[in-house]
């Protein structure tokens, strides 16, 4: 049994310190069958909220933007839902056991879906599609339940190749 994963990024858009993430993974029997809908909880004030908002409605749409078949890509994103103007959730849906897929491309695709922190999809799509700035900087933290939390600082660059032009506070 593989205890319950959280990961927390408190700051990750330029300009904007009051809007934060978290994923938490449930338990699990280990690496398996594709992940199931996996909640992303964003938190903030309620204007950059409302601009993020706004901008995470084109996620689901995500081949409009990305190429969805290449490896590393094998996944799509709900709806996000608004639970208050402070708290939103939009959720990471594996698609990497997709129809059509070569078993090869499938086997990886699992593997990157398994194995990468969802922290990192989004945030590459919040850049690539909803072209949002990150900041120079982004605090990672990674706490298996029951043991001692992970702590990462890495600058946008190794999250993404080029950042967004829209800042929250300026949507």
């Amino acid at each position: 049994m593989v205890n319950a994963v959280a990961i927390t990024v408190p700051a990750p858009f330029s300009g904007v310190d009051s809007v934060g993430f978290s994923v938490r993974y449930p338990e699990s029997d280990g690496p398996g069958p594709a992940l199931g809908d996996v909640p992303i909880i964003v938190e903030g004030d309620a204007g950059p909220m409302r601009s993020l908002g706004q901008r995470l409605r084109l996620f689901p749409r995500r081949e409009w933007f990305v190429d969805t078949g290449a490896v590393g890509e094998a996944y799509t994103w709900t709806d996000p839902i608004a639970l208050t103007d402070e708290v939103l959730v939009i959720a990471f849906r594996d698609r990497s056991s997709g129809p059509g897929q070569a078993a090869v491309t499938a086997w990886r695709n699992h593997l990157v879906n398994q194995l990468v922190p969802l922290a990192f999809p989004f945030l590459r799509d919040c850049v690539r599609i909803g072209q949002l700035r990150l900041s120079r900087e982004i605090e990672v933290a990674i706490r298996p339940e029951g043991q001692p939390a992970l702590a990462l600082s890495l600058p946008w660059q190794d999250i993404v190749t080029t950042n967004g032009t829209l800042v929250l506070t300026q949507l």
